[in-house]
């Protein structure tokens, strides 16, 4: 038996084990550091240009009065990624709040007015669902048209008048903090809902769903996916998280009126818009969206710290908003013009 004696090289290379590149995170890239880039900069421009905006009772009173408008931003990302859209959103979220009014004054238990709220707001949903999937009208079209539908339901219910007498518990809820922060019990709740929200998007199979409807609806049909039912439940999800959104905003300002959150679906798209999601369908990240709502708060914040008139403020937010459209648009061309001349 002949043993191999020879031995290694003193001067052999050892081979080195490669170097772990940083990278981002699947879900946070390019765009979501932009916006992430553009919250640190009016943090720090609100800090230096007024001594009310770096404060955790400005951020705090921030956090509760957006309540309203950060639930209903949820719902409206996964129907965007889906190729929807429901513009009557805002007018289920008063519709809703009238509803709510009604009940309590009425004599209902305010567990039972808060369900019955939120039951409107899902069949409202579902009447939208209904028209766009099963019907086969453009969603745009027909949001646009219940739009006025609830809101003109609202206005027939309670006219002009408010209804005022809110249960004491519930509108200290609503206005109130968890004890001893200054954290808002109504920011908790969107924070429950946008946990669970995001994570499903991210990782649950109603995410990848919503991901391939607003991709293709014909390759999503041929893989299985029941399409009708997906975005049928988009629709009632957007319907119900608006009238609780609707519940909370009556508990916070204390008024049940028909004209709550009027105008509010265009802030909403904006946000939606601005966190990146394709006005297409099958693209944008629920991270993004959630930062696009931080920096447009903050942003609103600031402004109205330093009186800037309300129309200068839908000025700004809707520059912001056409850049997050134009400016991927432009982008996309620029590296086919690239790849083209490279061919």
């Amino acid at each position: 038996m002949t043993v191999d004696t020879r031995t290694k090289p003193a001067d052999s290379p050892v081979a080195e084990p490669a170097k772990k590149r940083f990278s981002l995170p699947g879900w946070f890239g390019p765009w979501e550091f932009a916006l992430l880039g553009l919250v640190v900069i009016v943090m720090i421009a609100g800090a230096v240009t007024s001594p009310f905006f770096a404060t955790g009772e400005n951020f705090a009173i921030t956090a509760a009065g957006a309540v309203g408008l950060s639930l209903m931003v949820v719902p409206m990302a996964w129907l965007m990624i889906a190729e929807e859209i429901d513009l009557s959103i805002a007018s289920v979220f008063g519709m809703c709040g009238v509803i709510f009014g009604l009940s309590i004054e009425n004599g209902m238990p305010l567990a039972l007015a808060i369900i019955l709220a939120v039951v409107v707001g899902a069949i409202a949903g579902l009447i939208n669902g209904f028209l766009t999937v099963d019907v086969g009208l453009p969603s745009l079209v027909v949001t646009v048209g219940t739009l006025a539908l609830f809101r003109g339901i609202a206005f027939i219910l309670l006219e002009s008048r408010s209804v005022s007498d809110l249960p004491l518990e519930f509108t200290q809820f609503a206005q109130g903090n968890i004890p001893g922060t200054l954290i808002p019990n109504g920011f908790i709740v969107f924070l429950v809902v946008a946990i669970v929200a995001g994570i499903v998007l991210a990782r649950g199979s109603a995410g990848r769903k919503t991901y391939a409807v607003g991709s293709s609806v014909e390759v999503s049909r041929f893989s299985g996916i029941r399409v009708k039912r997906v975005k049928r439940g988009l629709f009632i999800f957007s319907g119900s998280v608006a009238g609780l959104a609707g519940v909370l905003y009556a508990g916070y300002v204390s008024s049940a009126r028909a004209n709550n959150g009027t105008g509010l679906e265009l802030s909403v798209i904006a946000i939606v818009l601005i966190g990146g999601v394709s006005m297409y369908g099958g693209k944008g990240s629920f991270i993004g969206v959630m930062l696009a709502l931080l920096l447009v708060t903050t942003l609103t914040s600031w402004m109205t710290l330093g009186y800037v008139p309300t129309n200068i403020q839908y000025t700004v937010i809707g520059l912001l908003m056409i850049g997050a459209v134009v400016l991927p648009a432009l982008i996309s061309k620029f590296k086919n013009a690239v790849l083209r001349r490279r061919g």
